[in-house]
């Protein structure tokens, strides 16, 4: 039996000062210490980042902001425990950030995400103290640069960190890890537009979360099921919307899903969900084919999902 990751991060608060490693408080650590701590584990980088990372660069590049975040071994890949409980069969086929990339780094990448995963696992509270004091570090790291930071706390999981409770200053301060992290990247916003937030962000699977002022998420539709969607809506989500747009064609300019007409955005022209703001939106994506695919294996593929309902047809 899969057990969810959400169920084991909800059970109690997470006294973050209190986490050390070789006795060495976790949150007064440097870069070299987090290292040896991802080295103890059998990795070496914690953060995916902007300079790693095509989807992020476009971020940085495109609107000046760069990105981080963790990529986890997706659903319950590694062992028992699921960190994508809401994820359908067809998205577990095709999740990008696992099966995609360069097939020559690909075996590299996959085993790195499952130990990332595997010290979630095994020490939840260590995970959550590491992932706080990189983005920390990297957030002072920024404003030396005079660059601003935002982070996606989910690259390929799809964990519920606004309920995740978390304490600080010896127990006078309790709140969830992603106003945590949001008051990190908020520290980091320069010049920009006032309606564009500067707050983690996240796709998910699971339709029944609100959107947060201080964590933007957009809910990933995957099926035919048109209620799921609407209640996403409802709850102030955007929808994301895989199309079967070619590479280099464009997305169609607006959708339907159940009674919603919606507007769509390219998501592929960077990374940063909130700068479309917080109206009713849908977030286009073009299908992504495995680099180890032949021709007749990724038509096959893209008639399979659009059955399934992971991609839709944009015409």
């Amino acid at each position: 039996m899969k057990t969810d990751m959400n169920t084991i991060l909800q059970s109690q608060v997470w006294d973050l000062e209190a986490v050390t490693f070789n006795d060495k408080p976790v949150l007064q650590s440097n870069l070299r210490q987090l290292e040896q701590i991802c080295r103890h584990y059998g990795f070496t980088k914690f953060l995916t980042e902007a300079k790693g990372q095509a989807k992020l660069a476009k971020t940085a590049k495109k609107l000046g902001i760069y990105s981080v975040g963790p990529s986890l071994a997706p659903f319950s890949l590694g062992g028992d425990v699921d960190v994508c409980t809401s994820a359908t069969p067809a998205c577990k086929q095709s999740c990008v950030v696992y099966y995609g990339g360069n097939p020559a780094y690909l075996s590299g990448k996959q085993r790195a995400m499952l130990k990332r995963k595997q010290m979630l696992v095994d020490n939840p509270a260590l995970f959550l103290a590491v992932l706080y004091r990189y983005v920390q570090l990297r957030a002072d790291w920024c404003i030396r640069k005079g660059m601003m930071l935002v982070v996606r706390l989910n690259i390929s999981s799809d964990i519920i960190y606004e309920q995740v409770q978390c304490s600080m200053f010896n127990g006078y301060m309790q709140t969830s890890f992603s106003n945590l992290i949001a008051s990190l990247v908020s520290k980091t916003r320069a010049d920009i537009a006032d309606d564009v937030p500067i707050v983690p962000y996240d796709y998910t699977k699971h339709f029944d979360r609100h959107q947060d002022v201080n964590y933007h998420k957009v809910y990933s539709v995957t099926d035919h099921d048109t209620a799921k969607a609407e209640t996403a809506v409802s709850n102030g989500m955007p929808l994301a919307v895989v199309f079967d747009t070619p590479r280099g064609k464009p997305l169609p300019t607006e959708y339907t899903i159940g009674k919603f007409t919606l507007p769509v955005y390219d998501g592929d022209e960077h990374d940063y969900l909130p700068e479309h703001g917080r109206k009713p939106h849908i977030i286009g994506l073009r299908f992504k084919h495995q680099a180890t695919h032949n021709k007749a294996k990724r038509d096959a593929m893209l008639s399979k999902h659009t059955l399934s309902g992971f991609v839709k047809m944009a015409g």
